[in-house]
């Protein structure tokens, strides 16, 4: 398991992160995953045996259930926790789901007036669903911002399991909670992309998937999360995946967003120049 830097923090954090909303299952996490102390105990010790420093929570994961099953796995955490509410203060702060105007607006007001800047970005992006690549990576790079996808296999949809004809599997998460949308027009080709590379490689779609968001320079940690073992195994696998270039090429351009105003201009514009005609 590979680390990278944390924006400027002077932390490093494992290439993949331990997502956490299948902890609890209260609210609308109720149809995402209802995992108790037990499994809670497994999954998260596996993921810390095999490298993980970095795991994801917020206070809307299960109406605040999977802070509490987290809290209770790590005795050590709670008392930090408890400190850093006492105290008032954190040590890094970072944004998520923000459109890339409000961000930069937000990042340039904390940098003039010297105050806590965010340092990382967590934000949806998948082989499904490339639109940070549009706005948020730009900004994200040129102000030295981790970024931190979550749902890298757009709730499921890129297990594997699914097919674009069918629902899929009784008890899917996706078949109960269709979330996050995707683009159904653009997303066969990606699908069928990944297969061939899965079947070429002969590791599971979803290693594919997570390897192949792996190979982008702007991703920091990919926050992954599981409803059992075997699953979360197979998630850790993908730092193992080795894409050869013309497979991550295929990836690419399977997947690839249509270009967009001013992205398409700002292309147009910058393309080679042309000789004078003589």
């Amino acid at each position: 398991m590979r680390h990278y830097p944390l924006g400027r923090t002077g932390l490093y954090v494992s290439e993949l992160c331990l997502g956490t909303m299948t902890f609890g299952g209260k609210g609308f996490g109720e149809a995402i995953g209802k995992l108790e102390t037990q499994e809670v105990d497994s999954l998260v010790g596996t993921a810390l045996d095999s490298g993980v420093n970095f795991i994801d929570t917020a206070d809307v994961s299960s109406d605040g259930e999977s802070e509490r099953l987290i809290g209770a796995t790590f005795e050590e955490t709670v008392e930090t926790l408890d400190s850093v509410v006492r105290s008032g203060k954190a040590r890094y702060v970072g944004f998520s789901n923000l459109p890339a105007w409000l961000a930069a607006k937000a990042v340039t007001c904390t940098e003039a007036h010297r105050l806590a800047r965010f340092q990382s970005a967590q934000v949806h992006s998948s082989i499904a669903d490339r639109d940070i690549e549009r706005e948020i990576v730009p900004l994200a790079r040129s102000k030295g911002l981790a970024i931190l996808p979550w749902s890298p296999l757009a709730g499921g949809l890129l297990s594997g399991k699914f097919e674009l004809e069918k629902k899929g599997p009784e008890g899917s998460r996706r078949s109960q909670f269709d979330f996050p949308p995707v683009n159904v027009e653009r997303l066969p080709r990606a699908l069928h992309a990944l297969r061939d590379v899965a079947t070429a490689t002969g590791v599971s779609v979803a290693r594919v998937a997570l390897g192949w968001q792996l190979t982008k320079p702007f991703v920091t940690s990919i926050i992954i999360g599981a409803k059992n073992r075997e699953q979360l195994l197979d998630n850790l696998q993908a730092t193992r995946v080795k894409l050869a270039p013309e497979q991550v090429k295929t990836l690419d351009d399977a997947s690839a967003p249509p270009p967009e105003y001013p992205g398409w201009m700002v292309d147009w514009q910058n393309r080679e120049p042309r000789m004078p005609e003589a």
